[in-house]
C-alpha cells in the first residue's frame, strides 16, 4: 500500500472551462434555477398581494411570508432581510403595527405542529393563536415570536429573545432567558416631566453634597457646566445614588438635568428617601428561550481563563508582545461583560434604544521582572476576573503566568454613546440594562482603582519638559466602529517617548509596567500632541509620566505613567 497522503489536484484553464460548460448543459442546473424562482413566488411574490398592507411599509425582498391573508402591516412598518412572517393556515393571525421595525432573521409564526398524539408531526393537527405587535415597536436580530404573543407599543426586543405571551407597553427585554429589564419611556411635548417643577428630596441633596465635598448648597444651582463636574463624575453620582436608593433612575430624566439641584426632583427618585438595604429585585421572566450557540471562549458570568502557546502572534523582541497583550486584556474584560449582559456588542443598548460602546477608562499592567523575559513556547495561562459597582462601572482583574515569569493587569471600563451622531468629541456617559444583576459581584463601595483615576483625571499635570505631535494612523489607531481605539495609546506613547529619549530606546528597555488612564476621543483626522510631564532614571529603570492631548482645542485625552527595564 502506498503511504503517499492525498492530496488536491488542481485543475487546468481547459478543465474548468469545459466544467462550465458542462454546468450549462446539465438540465438539473436549469431545473433547480426554476425551483428557486418558484420558491421565491411562492414565498414572497405570490404571498405577499395577499397580504393587508398600509402606506409606506418597506421590506427586503429577501423576507417570506406564509398565509399571508392573515397577514396585516400597518404603514410605515419596516421589515428586515430573512424575516419570516408565517401566520397560521385557519385563523391565527400576524397585526403588525405603524412605524414598528423588524430587525433580519426574526421569525414570527401565528402557529405550531402538536407533537403528542402518536402520529409524524407533520399529520398533526396545528395550534393557532393571533400575534399582535404593536406600534413603534423595535424588534432585535434573531428573535422568535411564537402563537398567541401580544407585544404592546412602544416595547423593544432584544436580540436572540423567544416571546410568548403578553409584553407591557415600553417594555424592554433582553437576554436569555428573555426578561424584562427595563422600561423605554415615550413622551410628549406635554407630558415630559419638569424635572424643577416637583418637591425636592433631601436625602437626595444629601448624597449629591456628600460625593462632591467640595461644593457648596449653592453650588447645586449652578449649571453644569459651571460647577467643574465632568461626565465621568456624574456617572459616579448616577450609580451612588442608584445603589443607595435602589431606583433605577431612566436616561431621559437624567439626560434633562440642567443642574445638580434637579436631581434631588427627579420623578423616579420621589419618595426614595431610604437607604437601600437589598439589591434591586430581579424581574421576572416572562419568555422562553432557544438554547444558545457555544461561545468559542468558555466563559461563565464574571469569570474567564485562557491558555496560549506563546508563539510568533504573541511575540514581539523576543519577548511577550505589549501589543498583542492589551488587545488580549481588553478582548476577555469586554467579552466578561457581554456574557453578563446576555447579550452581543453590536446590541447592547440604554433604556432609550441607543446603542452604547464599551469605553476603556483605566488599564494597569506589571510584569515580573519584565515582559522580555517571556520565551517563545512558554504556555501561558490567563485568569480573570469580574466586579461591577453599579450597572455603570466594570473592573477586571487578571494574571498572567508562564514557566518562570508572571504578569497582572487590572481594567476599567465604563459605557459611552455618542451625543452627536458620528462626531468622536461628543461621547457622553451610558448605562446598559442589566438582565441578571446578581450574576457579577457588585461592589458596595466605589474601589480605589476607580478613586485613584477619578483624582488624577481632577488633576492638572506638571509643566512639560518635552512635546511632539502625533498623526493618527487609520488603519492602526481607529477600532472597527470610527473611534481611537484603547489598545493604540499604549502605542503612540511609546513611539513618542522614542522621540524623546532617542533612537533605540525601545530596543534597548522593556516593560515592566504601564498604567494608562483614559479621558476623552478624538476624530481620525485629528492631530494629537505628546508631552513628557517628568522623567526618573534609578540604576537600570527609567519612569516617564506622559500625557496625550487634542491639538485642535487642547482636551487632554490620556496620561500614562511607564516604567522600562534596561
Amino acid at each position: 500500500m502506498s503511504n503517499e497522503k492525498p492530496h488536491k489536484v488542481d485543475k487546468s484553464r481547459s478543465q474548468r472551462i469545459w466544467r462550465l460548460i458542462s454546468s450549462t448543459l446539465n438540465p438539473r442546473v436549469w431545473a433547480h434555477g426554476i425551483k428557486v424562482l418558484n420558491y421565491y413566488s411562492h414565498t414572497h411574490v405570490t404571498e405577499l398581494q395577499k397580504a393587508t398592507l398600509g402606506k409606506n411599509v418597506r421590506m427586503s425582498p429577501m423576507a417570506s411570508f406564509a398565509n399571508a391573508q392573515n397577514l396585516y402591516i400597518k404603514d410605515r412598518a419596516r421589515i428586515g432581510a430573512n424575516v419570516s412572517l408565517w401566520a397560521g393556515p385557519g385563523r391565527g393571525k400576524i397585526v403588525i403595527g405603524e412605524d414598528t421595525m423588524i430587525a433580519p432573521n426574526v421569525m414570527v409564526t401565528a402557529a405550531n405542529y402538536r407533537f403528542n398524539d402518536g402520529s409524524p408531526i407533520t399529520s398533526q393537527t396545528m395550534d393557532e393563536g393571533d400575534i399582535t405587535i404593536g406600534d413603534d415597536v423595535w424588534i432585535g436580530h434573531g428573535v422568535t415570536i411564537l402563537p398567541g404573543a401580544k407585544i404592546g407599543d412602544g416595547a423593544v426586543i432584544g436580540a436572540g429573545a423567544v416571546v410568548r405571551g403578553e409584553v407591557p407597553a415600553n417594555a424592554v427585554l433582553t437576554g436569555e432567558p428573555a426578561k424584562v429589564v427595563g422600561a423605554r419611556f415615550i413622551q410628549s411635548a406635554e407630558n415630559t416631566p419638569d424635572v424643577a417643577s416637583g418637591p425636592a428630596n433631601d436625602r437626595i441633596t444629601a448624597l449629591v453634597l456628600q460625593e462632591f465635598s467640595s461644593l457648596q448648597a449653592s453650588d447645586l444651582e449652578l449649571k453644569l457646566d459651571e460647577t467643574g463636574i465632568d461626565s465621568f463624575d456624574l456617572i459616579s453620582l448616577r450609580t451612588v445614588i442608584e445603589n443607595q436608593t435602589g431606583t433605577a433612575i431612566p436616561d431621559r430624566e437624567w439626560a434633562s438635568l440642567q443642574t445638580l439641584a434637579d436631581i434631588a426632583k427627579l420623578p423616579t427618585l420621589a419618595g426614595s428617601a431610604q437607604t437601600r438595604t437589598a439589591p434591586l429585585a430581579q424581574t421576572p421572566s416572562v419568555t422562553a428561550s432557544a438554547p444558545s450557540t457555544p461561545a468559542p471562549v468558555q466563559i461563565t458570568p464574571g469569570q474567564a481563563t485562557r491558555h496560549y502557546t506563546i508563539d510568533m502572534p504573541q511575540m514581539a523582541l523576543s519577548g511577550l508582545s505589549e501589543a498583542w497583550l492589551f488587545k488580549e486584556l481588553g478582548d476577555i474584560h469586554w467579552q466578561m461583560i457581554t456574557d453578563f449582559l446576555q447579550s452581543p456588542s453590536s446590541a447592547i443598548a440604554d433604556d432609550e434604544g441607543d446603542r452604547l460602546y464599551a469605553t476603556f477608562t483605566r488599564l494597569y499592567l506589571e510584569a515580573t521582572p519584565k515582559l522580555r523575559d517571556f520565551k517563545e513556547n512558554d504556555t501561558l495561562a490567563l485568569s480573570s476576573s469580574l466586579q461591577r459597582y453599579g450597572g455603570s462601572f466594570f473592573f477586571g482583574t487578571h494574571e498572567l503566568s508562564a514557566q518562570d515569569v508572571g504578569c497582572r493587569a487590572q481594567t476599567m471600563s465604563t459605557f459611552a454613546k455618542y451625543g452627536e451622531r458620528g462626531k468622536n468629541t461628543s461621547l457622553i456617559k451610558g448605562t446598559p440594562t442589566l438582565p441578571d444583576p446578581d450574576s457579577v459581584p457588585s461592589m458596595e463601595a466605589f474601589p480605589a482603582f476607580g478613586t485613584e483615576y477619578r483624582v488624577r483625571r481632577g488633576e492638572d499635570p506638571a509643566e512639560a519638559i518635552f512635546e511632539c505631535e502625533y498623526e493618527i494612523l487609520p488603519s492602526h489607531d481607529i477600532n472597527g466602529v470610527g473611534l481611537l481605539y484603547f489598545a493604540a495609546y499604549p502605542t503612540i506613547f511609546d513611539l513618542c517617548l522614542e522621540k524623546f529619549e532617542g533612537k533605540g530606546f525601545l530596543i534597548e528597555y522593556s516593560t515592566v509596567s504601564k498604567d494608562l488612564y483614559y479621558y476623552a476621543n478624538s476624530e481620525p483626522t485629528e492631530t494629537l500632541i505628546f508631552r513628557v510631564h517628568t522623567r526618573d532614571e534609578e540604576n537600570d529603570t527609567l519612569r516617564h509620566t506622559a500625557s496625550l492631548s487634542r491639538k485642535s482645542d487642547g482636551k487632554r485625552m490620556g496620561e500614562v505613567i511607564s516604567i522600562k527595564r534596561r
